[in-house]
């Protein structure tokens, strides 16, 4: 069942007290790009647990808790052998399931001596992890991310790690409004702010969609597209359709074609990964239908988007920065329709946290 949204009005951004813990477990995250993880182990804080990955010698990803059962040393602190880790402090040793395989100091290894494995699926340029309980990491519940895989695309990505909570890097996605302000000149265009926007939610699934009607090009699209001083219509589709991540539609019309294309796509992708309640991972990627073979292309659009996307993160740790420093008690966020989608997501996500707490 699709329900339209109503209109969101001033007040406080969040009401009532708040849930335990702002993220839900039961998701599939990502927790690298396929290109970080190799036979030097890499630490990632994931959902408030440290995460040890590395490949095996065959290849395959390996997540574990980055954490020995003995004394608690980071285990991405110490080394590979073979496919096991070697405890760096005492040498207890661990295979790719976890399970303890040698104390040095005893021949009898007792059972419980095990750090927690994780499921991880790679897919495209993303490894993925499973938060929950291990019986239920179903593959299938991996979020589709087009355009980064297949014939006729071509992508670029990359990574960034923002001291900020979470759902405010969703929210600034949802609310393009910023792009005619914080990205003028790059992304962004007088007219961008001003655009209606439409948002519904299907089940769990948030979807929002704007179109702005012969209107010059941004600047970031309007020479790779051959576009310049023309009037375009924009359009932007977003969904999310699980909390891990933000999947938009981007697409450029020429009014005024002087070949045969009409029409520029894009996909763009942001997996959001939490670090606990402050601190996030943004894995983000961009593919592209057209002149996918000219790398001056992706050259143009690569430089754009890693303008528009450091940008985004300055704004959001100065925010963060703000809100810990200011001592102050008697302030509230006010809300315009354009935080529509944002508040939105934010009352799923409670809704997806309330529902494992009552199951749990």
């Amino acid at each position: 069942m699709t329900r339209t949204v109503p209109e969101t009005t001033a007040g406080p951004a969040v009401a009532g007290a708040p849930p335990a813990r702002s993220f839900p477990l039961r998701q599939w995250w990502v927790a690298a790009l396929g290109d970080e993880v190799g036979r030097t182990m890499i630490q990632r804080w994931i959902c408030g647990a440290p995460v040890v990955l590395y490949r095996t010698q065959a290849g395959e990803p390996v997540a574990l808790d980055d954490r020995c059962v003995h004394r608690s040393f980071p285990l991405h602190r110490s080394t590979l052998e073979g496919d096991e880790i070697v405890c760096g402090y005492h040498g207890y040793t661990y295979g790719t399931d976890g399970r303890c395989t040698k104390l040095p100091a005893t021949d009898r290894v007792p059972p419980r001596a095990r750090v927690r494995s994780y499921p991880v699926i790679e897919r495209g340029p993303f490894v993925w992890l499973w938060t929950g309980p291990v019986e239920q990491a179903d593959p299938a519940l991996i979020p589709e991310t087009p355009g980064l895989e297949g014939e006729g695309w071509t992508h670029v990505h990359g990574y960034y790690n923002i001291r900020a909570p979470w759902l405010d890097l969703h929210e600034n996605l949802l609310d393009l409004t910023h792009f005619t302000y914080l990205h003028a000149g790059n992304v962004g265009t007088p007219e961008w702010a001003a655009v209606p926007l439409e948002t519904s939610v299907e089940g769990d699934v948030l979807r929002v969609s704007r179109v702005l009607r012969a209107a010059p090009p941004p600047a970031i699209y309007a020479k790779p597209m051959e576009v310049e001083g023309h009037l375009v219509d924009r359009w932007s589709v977003s969904e999310i359709p699980t909390p891990a991540v933000h999947v938009a539609h981007a697409k450029i019309v020429d009014n005024e074609p002087v070949g045969d294309r009409t029409d520029y796509n894009l996909k763009i992708v942001h997996a959001v990964t939490p670090e606990g309640e402050v601190g996030l991972h943004q894995f983000w990627a961009i593919a592209r239908d057209f002149r996918i073979d000219d790398q001056s292309v992706t050259d143009h659009l690569n430089t754009g988007t890693i303008k528009a996307f450091t940008e985004d993160v300055e704004a959001l740790e100065a925010i963060q920065e703000l809100i810990e420093r200011d001592a102050r008690t008697d302030h509230f966020q006010f809300s315009s329709p354009s935080d529509k989608p944002g508040l939105t997501l934010r009352k799923i996500v409670a809704a997806l946290v309330a529902r494992e707490e009552s199951s749990a």
